[in-house]
């Protein structure tokens, strides 16, 4: 929950009025648990959803979009998630670890037309710029819409790029609920 990226995450999201929500992956930042490679993780990802849907049906209103983001691991885990979660309408994967071996091939289910955002650093060693550029290539032949941002300069954790992160996200969040998003500054680049 202390990850900086995951922070500006819910900071973007929360600005542009949408109820975030931020939470530890079991065993991670003193919550209880240990690491499951991603099986349990999905159980707390799935836990979470269910907190902030319940937490958020009052008010909001049935076409709202609901998002599932994710960085670095939580990518993997959120985007699996996402990929059998109907009621999410759009995907962002921050640093997806495609060095990895973490199988990203559900992505490319064709039946599954929902916006995905992939945002990365130009200088990330776990998610460098040729893997993602082939995971787009495959995505684009199966007409899932997709979006890749590449901050300029950052590494994996974004160190000294938050900034231009937190702009990126903001603009991706004004994207998804249909507003206008501010300038860009930075020379975000799209892949």
């Amino acid at each position: 929950m202390n990850s900086k990226v995951s922070h500006t995450l819910y900071l973007a999201f929360r600005d542009r009025n949408f109820h975030a929500l931020r939470f530890n992956f079991r065993g991670a930042g003193g919550s209880g648990g240990s690491y499951d490679a991603g099986r349990g993780e999905r159980l707390d990802v799935a836990a979470a959803w269910r907190h902030l849907l319940q937490a958020s049906e009052p008010v909001l209103p049935v076409d709202a979009p609901r998002v599932v983001g994710g960085f670095s691991f939580g990518s993997f885990v959120g985007m699996a998630f996402a990929h059998r979660e109907q009621a999410c309408s759009h995907r962002i994967a921050i640093a997806p670890p495609l060095k990895f071996d973490y199988d990203f091939s559900f992505l490319e289910d064709p039946a599954d037309l929902r916006p995905l955002y992939i945002v990365v650093g130009a200088d990330d060693p776990f998610c460098p710029i040729p893997l993602v550029e082939q995971l787009l290539e495959r995505l684009r032949k199966l007409a899932i819409p997709v979006l890749a941002s590449v901050i300029p300069g950052a590494n994996h954790m974004f160190d000294r790029c938050g900034h231009v992160l937190r702009e990126e996200l903001s603009s991706i969040a004004a994207q998804i609920c249909g507003q206008q998003p501010g300038e860009q500054r930075y020379g975000v680049r799209r892949l």
